[in-house]
């Protein structure tokens, strides 16, 4: 892994993302005075539509610098960039530059990292050496002006803790708490001050006043906590409490070492691939970093397609991106994290079948973009009827259970959680579908590909139920119960449109291809689905939409899976081509972070800018092309060491694929495959 810097200033570039899940914060070059962060299970009444939307939280590590009577904040011209550089082995940020005034410059080093061990904690250390004699004041501060909602309460303690505030959303939708706490070190201390009068209810601030001498150094620790109110009904208080075991029980130095030790554990997951070529190591060591950043154990509301980066993008809802891209690998790599993405979902159920209710079905029905309270939180004017007619999210939902209880055997999970989701999915599917005198038929749906609306039996989506129907009866017979036998009817004679000339599965009943961009969306069905249909039907369809890929190449989700494609038709060059120009072309510079569209594609304005980052499905998918995809390995009710289902075939010049450790029933184990093997190995290691 390595630590990506930038020694010069790029005005207009994209800010470091740090997360761990809980916390996300974007910092500037300069990182003083502020960035901005964001909290799983914030939310808000957005401004421009009126709706729930993830809200921007007060930035918890806020701070300034005064020289010789001069404030950095007011004169932001008198800093000079000397570097940054980030370390993606522990999530540690260092940013340096200097600060000059009145004939005076001081270095300043910044550390930023958020916690992984106690991920409600930002921290912060701020080192500083003067060439001159000076008067130097050291500012930490939480000042949530400029951001929508209201203070709600406000405190500044006699000990342990600096501050504590309770802030309200944006028309009331939801409640953060903030604490923080500070130390100093060094010398030349000449008093402590905080803003404890009660005046500035919208501030607080704690500061070091420092008289320093020439080569004389000093640092202040800053030590914040986030706490989502959908958490605990006093996030404030709760915050107060994590603050006060973080700053006096652990310190600086012990959190940096627990979460350094954390991430350790983390990379013991890292996808190396041998013969790629050092961008593509380097791209997939990036896509493994962001989406381990943005999932914890702790998040109360999954992963939205942006993780923590974004507030406007996706408006921080939950997608099917989330289940089909980015699940799989937090199965293998980090399954609490995984387990507690699927657990926002069972917690959601009720909300779910309120929503097949409201559609006119049986089950439970998962929305199309799921707020923090699992209800439907798409816009009533987008495509689809506002989400309503995209199925297969829910189907996809239901996949992901199913995948997860297979990769952990968790007994208890799969009574308590997977086989509700399954059992509510299923019967939701049968009381949709249509019998009509070819089969089984999914009318009225939108499919993956969002730009055809109103249409007859999508073929991705009608894969995906035929797969699911499988799995809930699997899991049915091992629970010892008797599924209804429609679920099975439905399953062996739901319509596929196939093209009787061609052999080619088209993409819904009255697909016709004319020109421009063809979404591949039928391939998701063979993979990461895993359906078959006969040889020449599947090879005929992989044919086709390999035929035109270049139509599509550059943008979301599907470009990142057409290299495993193109590998089980034998097409290593083809299949080389494809990751590099589905992937490495949305790599945005400085620090390796995704676009949702390619870069050389993204001034045509389809999906966002180069600056719009960081997209996590994108670098999922393509992490998952490498853990399942090129491996061929597939999750099942079967002996792990019988989920090699496919030959290994590799890209041109790749040669293996190795994971050091993967997780599997519980146990720890280590996968590899390589280029001309019958197929993968798993080895346990206990």
């Amino acid at each position: 892994m390595k630590t990506h810097q930038i020694s010069s200033s790029a005005p207009g570039g994209a800010p470091a993302y740090l997360s761990n899940g809980l916390i996300g914060l974007r910092i500037p070059q300069i990182p003083l005075p502020r960035g901005t962060a964001l909290v799983n299970g914030f939310v808000c009444r957005s401004p421009e539509k009126g709706m729930e939307e993830i809200a921007e939280s007060p930035y918890p590590l806020g701070a300034d610098l005064q020289l010789n009577g001069v404030w950095l904040s007011e004169r932001p011209d008198l800093a000079l960039f000397r570097g940054q550089s980030y370390d993606f082995s522990c999530g540690e940020l260092l940013s340096q530059f200097d600060f000059t005034a009145c004939a005076a410059t001081v270095k300043v080093k910044v550390v930023t990292f958020c916690s992984r061990t106690l991920p409600t904690l930002a921290v912060q250390e701020i080192a500083l050496e003067s060439d001159s004699t000076c008067k130097l004041v050291i500012q930490a501060n939480i000042a949530p002006r400029g951001i929508d909602g209201r203070l709600l309460y406000r405190c500044m303690p006699a000990r342990n803790e600096d501050g504590i505030l309770l802030w309200e959303s944006r028309g009331g939708l939801g409640t953060v708490g903030a604490a923080y706490a500070t130390d100093f070190t060094g010398d030349g201390l000449e008093k402590r001050r905080r803003n404890d009068f009660g005046h500035e209810e919208d501030m607080m601030l704690t500061e070091y006043h420092v008289a320093v001498k020439p080569g004389m150094r000093c640092s202040m620790q800053q030590f914040a906590s986030l706490v989502p109110g959908m958490m605990n009904p006093e996030p404030h208080w709760q915050a107060a409490r994590l603050v006060r075991a973080g700053a006096r029980w652990h310190g600086f130095n012990g959190l940096r070492q627990d979460n350094r030790a954390a991430w350790a554990e983390l990379w013991k997951g890292r996808i190396k691939i041998t013969g790629a070529g050092e961008a593509m190591q380097d791209a997939a060591d990036a896509a493994f970093f962001y989406l381990h950043s943005s999932s914890h154990p702790a998040m109360p509301c999954s992963i939205a397609p942006f993780g923590l980066s974004r507030r406007k993008e996706y408006s921080g809802h939950v997608f099917w991106d989330t289940e089909t891209f980015m699940l799989p690998i937090l199965m293998l790599t980090d399954p609490a994290s995984a387990r507690s993405a699927l657990t926002y979902r069972s917690r959601c159920v009720p909300m779910a079948r309120h929503n097949a209710a409201l559609n006119g079905q049986s089950g439970i029905q998962f929305p199309c973009q799921s707020g923090a309270f699992g209800n439907e939180v798409a816009p009533f004017y987008s495509g689809a009827c506002g989400g309503t007619r995209e199925l297969h999210f829910n189907i996809d939902v239901a996949f992901a259970f199913a995948q997860y209880a297979h990769a952990t055997d968790d007994d208890l999970f799969i009574r308590q959680q997977a086989w509700p989701v399954l059992e509510g999915v299923s019967e939701w599917i049968a009381s949709r579908v249509t019998k009509t005198a070819r089969g089984y038929e999914l009318r009225h749906v939108t499919g993956p590909d969002e730009g055809v609306d109103n249409i007859h039996n999508n073929a991705y989506t009608n894969m995906a139920a035929i797969v699911v129907l499988r799995e809930a009866q699997a899991m049915a017979a091992r629970m010892g119960l008797r599924p209804p036998a429609l679920w099975k009817s439905i399953e062996q004679e739901m319509y596929l449109p196939v093209d009787p000339k061609t052999n080619v599965m088209l993409k819904h009943d009255s697909y016709e291809y004319k020109e421009g961009m063809c979404v591949p969306e039928t391939m998701g069905g063979f993979f990461p689905f895993t359906y078959k249909h006969s040889p020449e039907v599947d090879k005929a369809t992989a044919r086709y939409h390999l035929d035109k890929a270049e139509t599509y190449m550059g943008m979301p989700m599907f470009s990142a899976l057409y290299g495993v494609w193109a590998c089980r038709e034998g097409e290593r060059s083809l299949a080389r081509r494809f990751f590099e120009s589905g992937i490495l072309t949305h790599v945005v510079p400085p620090f390796m972070q995704f676009n949702e569209t390619a870069v050389n594609i993204a001034h045509l304005g389809v999906c966002g800018d180069a600056t719009t980052t960081v997209f996590l499905t994108n670098p999922a998918g393509f992490l998952m092309s490498c853990l399942y995809g090129l491996t061929g390995i597939q999750l099942d009710g079967d002996d792990p060491h019988q989920w090699g289902k496919f030959p290994i075939v590799m890209p041109e010049g790749w040669e293996k694929i190795e994971i050091e450790r993967v997780w599997i029933h519980g146990r720890p184990a280590r996968l590899s495959a390589k280029h001309g093997d019958d197929h993968a190995k798993i080895e346990f290691k206990e």
